[in-house]
């Protein structure tokens, strides 16, 4: 029996934790808590996080409420994340390319795109483009004690750190929240055709170094690397799942013309964009999981999307 993939949303963590921390008081959380905890004794499960479930959990303030948290996420999650976009990509458009000229995809894991090293959230600890992200001893000591390395991260980082980070990452956000709200501007009156193709191109043209690299790693005989990209560029978009959620998500998102942007949708979108195509089942808030449907991204990708621990119970009730 395959272990199933069900991802978790922040607030729905928030919950399992105060139901855990007030074993007492009876609800949907609690009976969520004791059903999980039994399939995850029974190996039917996992619970991996993002980057955002970390972000979202590094960020809060009061200690207590950080530590029962983490406590949580990490005894109950197993510190399992999903990969981040970068590493996903490259194995998505390297498959993408090998299925284009009929070749089968590289052989790897079957859960490749999961880590037990929670900064692989971000990005792999050896990832060229940034140097080593840690040592090899320290990662090594990550790859051996993933519980404990997320747990004290969570709780053990120096406060001027921690509270500089979240600064950063809002200031960053907010220069491209803005620079999408342009954009809605400028395309508010456009057909969503073409707005989908505004963008194709701008994905391909922001990242088209590394999709070079990877479309190299396809290993593609007698074609070069130029023509592929010339005639795989469509399928390239529109068979990459990371590359397609995004599109999508984000088309249904800037069409929300009765409300701004806000930093939170960056990091849900983040969220979502790695974990549709690889769950059985994602419980998340109400926006983006509209915003899904509406997609068709379920369907799609097979995924059970919900708001509901006991939508969620019921489907894990009937999976082999």
């Amino acid at each position: 029996m395959s272990r199933k993939i069900v991802y978790l949303d922040p607030n729905k963590w928030i919950a399992l934790a105060k139901a855990a921390k007030n074993p007492n008081q009876k609800g949907e959380a609690r009976s969520a808590l004791e059903f999980l905890v039994e399939q995850r004794k029974a190996g039917r499960i996992l619970l991996p996080l993002t980057a955002t479930n970390v972000y979202e959990t590094s960020k809060i303030n009061n200690p207590e409420r950080r530590f029962d948290l983490a406590y949580c996420m990490t005894t109950l999650g197993g510190a399992h994340v999903f990969r981040g976009r970068h590493r996903r990509l490259e194995v998505e458009i390297v498959d993408t390319v090998r299925r284009a000229y009929g070749m089968p995809p590289l052989k790897r894991d079957d859960e490749w795109f999961l880590s037990q090293v929670f900064y692989e959230a971000t990005a792999e600890w050896d990832d060229a483009r940034f140097g080593s992200i840690v040592s090899e001893k320290l990662h090594n000591f990550a790859k051996a004690n993933p519980q404990e390395f997320l747990f004290r991260f969570l709780m053990e980082t120096p406060e001027e750190i921690r509270t500089e980070a979240v600064r950063r990452f809002s200031q960053g956000v907010d220069g491209v929240r803005q620079g999408v709200e342009d954009r809605r501007v400028r395309d508010a009156g456009e057909k969503e055709t073409l707005r989908r193709n505004f963008q194709n191109a701008m994905l391909m043209m922001n990242e088209i170094d590394e999709i070079r690299t990877w479309v190299t790693k396809a290993e593609v005989p007698g074609v070069s690397v130029s023509d592929i990209l010339q005639k795989q560029a469509r399928r390239i978009m529109n068979e990459t799942p990371t590359y397609f959620i995004e599109r999508e998500l984000a088309l249904r998102l800037e069409g929300q013309h009765n409300r701004p942007i806000q930093e939170n949708d960056f990091r849900d979108m983040q969220s979502f964009c790695a974990v549709i195509a690889y769950s059985d089942i994602v419980i998340a808030e109400n926006q983006f999981t509209s915003l899904a449907r509406q997609a068709g991204l379920n369907s799609k990708y097979g995924a059970t999307l919900t708001t509901s621990f006991a939508k969620m119970m019921e489907v894990l009730a009937t999976l082999d």
